[in-house]
């Protein structure tokens, strides 16, 4: 297995694929056009199993851009909004598929959520002392620290997505300009499995 060499640019095909029939008709759904091989396309080691993902990119045809913290931190209160927001940004495409992932991969996910448990048990910690302290003794400091605790639990709510996201392969893409491929960075393992079998 290779782990000097540097990640290789690797166009992947695609093609439309509708899996969300409610989605405005200008919103592109699109999906990987062949399997990839059972190889991690972060490591080179063998496959688990595969995950799916979802790729978003906002922009326009012909210069999509990748989904960032920015829009991440629109999202929540957006969908909180819903019908009373008026979604003005340009078009969008979603590409949705299944990606190979290995055993260093899946470890990596569990320590994500963990310490994502982690960041939202303690933004809890304040509200439940101010809680606690009102039904002790009621005071202006047991008030303001239910405030700031209720405070701060919106704000772990609100950024949560943006300080948790994810910086892998999945978010290191690019889509090209007529959307018939996306350009990930690609372990060389995966690009030498990935041209033998566009070979067969």
């Amino acid at each position: 297995m290779t782990t000097s060499n540097p990640r290789i640019d690797l166009a992947l095909p695609l093609r439309p694929h509708i899996f969300d029939s409610h989605a405005e008709p200008r919103q592109l759904q699109l999906t990987l056009a062949t399997p990839l091989p059972p190889v991690c396309l972060v490591h080179g080691q063998d496959a688990i199993e595969p995950k799916e993902q979802i790729l978003r990119f906002w922009g326009k045809p012909g210069a999509y851009r990748q989904e960032g913290v920015g829009r991440l931190l629109w999202e929540r209160p957006k969908s909180a909004l819903g019908a009373l927001v008026v979604d003005c940004n340009e078009p969008l495409a979603i590409v949705k598929a299944r990606w190979p992932e290995c055993g260093r991969c899946a470890a990596r996910a569990d320590a994500r959520i963990k310490k994502l448990i982690a960041y939202y048990v303690s933004s809890l910690v304040p509200l439940f002392v101010g809680g606690a302290l009102m039904m002790a003794r009621p005071s202006a400091f047991a008030w303001i620290l239910c405030a700031a605790g209720v405070g701060l639990v919106f704000l772990a709510v609100l950024l949560g997505p943006a300080v948790f996201v994810r910086t892998d392969r999945y978010l290191e893409a690019t889509l090209a300009p007529d959307a018939s491929s996306v350009t990930v960075r690609a372990h060389p393992d995966f690009a030498r499995s990935w041209s033998g079998q566009a070979q067969w």
